[in-house]
């Protein structure tokens, strides 16, 4: 399965995990974000690369960025096809780019992990060129917290002011934002770990489809933040100029 693109979409074609569970409401809203033209993008934190080939298709330059050597080498192996593809080793507060080297940032589900999150956020700033776009989506609490996991969730989530003013405060204008993720998405979540505590083989798909779900409820308060979302998406870009002199160190990175 590492190797093989479509081997691996076969397999999350039957199997019910994080993806799965994600992809009734909140994969469309990221690729509504990200849109196409996306120049040189990073997809910070990419875990197993569900968009690298998307990303690959609508960008000139694409790097498949973690601190995990043999995700990335997953990522690598299942995307060789694509010559515009660059995986590096790095962690998401010291990123191995240039100030303004990239036109586009994709950060899912990573800012959590994060000690300082407002260094991470203006770390992700110097990278970007004037205007560039950040796509960021973070869990909304409650939520786990992990202290003693080096990079386990250091905090629940945010709320969405919460995040508005992290951004605002570090060089970002947020220019639109969603819900994803709902009450039914929630229950096909438990379905799918409990299923993983009682029974020795992956939780078959079906248990996923029920985040489908989410779609009967009130489209209005989809929309608010009504009906338990776990996530929150934000589409923001870059304004002003947060630079320091440390922001000029030489950055740490391993290209694989």
């Amino acid at each position: 399965m590492a190797g093989s693109y479509w081997t691996w979409r076969l397999y999350h074609l039957v199997v019910a995990d994080a993806i799965s569970i994600q992809q009734p409401t909140k994969f469309r809203v990221v690729y509504e974000f990200l849109g196409g033209n996306l120049g040189r993008v990073a997809d910070i934190g990419c875990g197993p690369g569900v968009f690298i080939r998307y990303l690959c298709e609508h960008a000139s330059k694409v790097y498949a960025a973690d601190i995990d050597e043999a995700a990335l080498g997953r990522v690598k192996a299942r995307h060789r096809s694509y010559e515009n593809l660059h995986c590096v080793v790095t962690l998401a507060d010291c990123l191995p780019f240039t100030d303004g080297e990239l036109d586009t940032v994709l950060l899912l589900e990573v800012l959590e992990h994060l000690e300082d999150d407002a260094a991470g956020i203006r770390e992700i700033h110097r990278v970007l060129a004037p205007g560039g776009k950040l796509v960021l989506s973070v869990p909304v609490p409650p939520g786990e917290i992990n202290e003693t996991d080096e990079w386990g969730h250091k905090r629940e989530g945010y709320q969405l002011e919460q995040l508005q003013s992290l951004l605002g405060n570090n060089g970002f204008e947020v220019q639109d934002h969603r819900f994803a993720q709902f009450k039914f998405s929630r229950i096909g979540e438990r379905l799918v770990q409990r299923w993983r505590r009682w029974v020795s083989f992956p939780a078959p798909i079906f248990l996923s489809w029920v985040g489908y779900l989410d779609y009967l409820l009130s489209s209005e308060a989809r929309q608010t933040g009504g009906c338990l979302p776990a996530c929150i998406l934000i589409m923001a870009r870059t304004v002003g100029n947060t630079s320091t002199e440390e922001n000029f160190r030489l950055p740490r990175g391993e290209l694989l």
